[in-house]
């Protein structure tokens, strides 16, 4: 075989071994990101879904142990009707729950929130049983006799007065349909391609929950994997692969201080679904590498052309030589020519090979350096991530302590918040509470903005809404200046501080206690204005610039400075408070402050429009002031229509 032969065969043989390489290691790359990314999804997608049923447990049980510690139902002497009446109102308050009933310790029916199986006694269940082993708080899943379907009930002890025998159980009821929602469906890519995920929900002894495949063996039949998964015990998600199924195993962890019910969320998919689209991925790939394996082919043979022609003339030029012809034209011009170009090629051999030693040793050295960085970057990828996943789960936590606004919006013609945090946690929250004392009815709002933002103020907010709750609901005050004054004193004490030392970080707060029944309403502020707007007129009522939680002396004088108005309401005034975040904004033509003045001024003008459009433009303006400037702090407006 000629030379040009054996170099344009070596040439094909090096682009067809190269592509051919190329294409495995691509495809094996491409099979492994598939199937990671495949298996992250799922993963994630199974680690929220029972996070969220953990979750969704702990905040219902939570419920009913609040309403098992109401003073109301620790009455042994209430009537029936009035008993139905407060049940029905725990109804009311939070639309998630089907009913309500309150039994006897003998199980006997005594009040239904539904009027449903009065005076029968209870045939017996899960959560009785626990009862009975010396549970305070306990739930199950099963049929409802009363109303024929499948209930979560969620029940609790209920104490006499003095916390000293039990004098009876409530329980309230879900339908097992809103734990449905939760879980939903999870699908892999987007949505009709087909590859939606089979999802089932089980107990210890494997029997169904819920699933997407066997919507009718609910309660009745066993997950057909059982025997595959019951053996897992780790209370992470769980990766199993049996010869066509892909498995996600997720046991239920428990969710701070609840324990969970051991129940197992399983998500498979068979693996000819799950690789589905891989397949056209390669097919993609094959079509990419045949046409660069056409151009190639070509490249070479003429890349073979140019380099064998020298070399033939090279030869023949030898063979002319050899037999004397010194007649013939040689591109080398003469052998001298050849033999200076030997020597500088050797020359240049040996200072090559000089070079790429020292270019050797100046790249291992460079590895290191670069090792060493990448570790670095590695390290604070991580801690950076872990910062990042702290903080949205704080944002989380801070979302779910924050009241819905239907709760207002029940009693009231309409209400609107705008809450916009500078970071990612904000130091500013509201609250509001419907709170009943005696035969009255009263509507409690605060706006506050703690000193800080992000992190810092977020857990002051905490503070501040929990401490609220507890002076408010739990210890039934419903004045808003001795509010006030209990919570400062509340967080001297949370954070361990003398009043005499003069701290100045806390909280400022506006508060309102409005009487629904005549809408007489008294405010006590700290920092924080009410504004209330009248037939197009906006009237002020102003508290003292202080900062609760750092205020000077004891209770009964930080009362005192602190003071209350008295307002009488009329049907169609409009409240307003809100922090300095929106006042403070840099924005505008000139980068200037909203100012307190303009912001009263837009909310005058738009007095004559709803609730709702009214907080829409204060949300738009406040965007379109702010521009591309960074927020400068935490923003919290609020509104309320009587």
């Amino acid at each position: 075989m000629s030379i040009y032969g054996k170099l344009t065969s070596l040439c094909l043989f090096l682009v067809i071994t190269s592509l051919a390489v190329l294409f495995f290691i691509m495809n094996r790359q491409v099979e492994k990101a598939f199937k990671a990314e495949l298996l992250t999804s799922i993963k994630n997608q199974s680690e929220e879904n029972i996070a969220n049923i953990e979750r969704f447990m702990f905040s219902r049980l939570n419920d009913v142990r609040m309403v098992a510690k109401n003073p109301y139902f620790q009455i042994t002497d209430i009537g029936e009707e009035e008993m139905i009446n407060r049940l029905q109102e725990l109804v009311n308050l939070n639309d998630l729950y089907h009913s309500f009933s309150f039994f006897n310790m003998d199980k006997l029916r005594i009040a239904d929130s539904k009027r449903l199986s009065l005076g029968k006694k209870h045939p017996g269940g899960d959560y009785w049983i626990a009862i009975e082993n010396g549970a305070k708080s306990v739930m199950d899943i099963r049929k409802s006799e009363s109303i024929g379907r499948v209930v979560i009930n969620l029940a609790a002890v209920v104490n006499d007065y003095f916390e000293e025998e039990p004098v009876g159980v409530i329980v309230g009821s879900i339908l097992v349909d809103e734990l449905y929602k939760i879980l939903g469906n999870i699908s892999l890519g987007e949505a009709g391609d087909g590859r939606t995920l089979n999802i089932n929900l089980f107990n210890e002894d494997g029997l169904l929950l819920y699933s997407n495949t066997n919507t009718t063996g609910v309660l009745k039949d066993h997950y057909e994997y059982f025997d595959i998964v019951k053996d897992i015990e780790n209370s992470n998600v769980e990766f199993l692969e049996t010869d066509d199924q892909l498995f996600y195993v997720a046991k239920e962890r428990g969710y701070q201080n609840y324990a969970g019910n051991n129940w197992t969320l399983a998500v498979n998919i068979s693996k000819d679904l799950a690789f589905k689209p891989l397949t056209k991925i390669q097919k993609t790939l094959l079509w990419v590498i045949i046409p660069i394996l056409l151009i190639a082919i070509i490249l070479s043979l003429v890349a073979a052309n140019l380099f064998v022609k020298p070399i033939i003339k090279l030869g023949n030029a030898a063979k002319e030589l050899a037999k004397g012809n010194l007649e013939i034209q040689l591109d080398i011009n003469s052998k001298d020519e050849l033999g200076e170009l030997a020597r500088q090629i050797e020359h240049a051999s040996s200072m090559l090979h000089k070079r790429m030693e020292e270019q050797k040793e100046l790249n291992h050295q460079l590895g290191d350096q670069n090792e060493k960085i990448e570790i670095q970057k590695s390290e604070l990828e991580i801690v950076n991530r872990q910062i990042e996943d702290s903080i949205k789960y704080a944002e989380r936590i801070q979302r779910s302590i924050l009241p819905n606004l239907e709760v207002i919006s029940k009693v009231t013609k309409d209400a609107f918040v705008m809450n916009r945090p500078k970071d990612v946690v904000s130091g500013d929250f509201y609250w509001f509470e419907r709170v009943r004392q005696g035969r009255n009815e009263y509507l409690v709002i605060a706006c506050a903005d703690c000193t800080g933002h992000g992190v810092p103020g977020a857990i002051m907010s905490i503070m501040g809404s929990n401490q609220l709750t507890n002076i408010i609901y739990y210890q039934n005050s419903i004045d808003p200046m001795k509010i006030l004054a209990r919570l400062d004193k509340q967080i001297k004490q949370e954070l361990q501080r003398d009043a005499s030392e003069g701290y100045r970080d806390g909280m400022e707060m506006g508060l309102v206690v409005i009487n629904l029944d005549d809408l007489s309403a008294e405010f006590a502020g700290a920092g924080i204005q009410l504004h209330m707007l009248r037939k197009g007129e906006l009237t002020s009522f102003k508290g003292p610039r202080a900062m609760i939680g750092g205020m000077e002396g004891d209770e009964k004088m930080v009362s005192n400075t602190l003071g209350k108005e008295q307002i009488q309401l009329e049907d169609g005034d409009k409240l307003f408070m809100f922090s300095d975040g929106f006042q403070d904004q840099f924005g505008g033509e000139n980068d200037k402050r909203f100012m307190g003045k303009k912001l009263k001024a837009l909310i005058t003008d738009t007095s004559n429009l709803p609730m709702k459009q009214q907080g829409e433009i204060i949300e738009n303006t406040f965007l379109e002031w702010q521009g591309n400037s960074h927020q400068t702090d935490d923003v919290l407006v609020m509104g309320v229509e009587i």
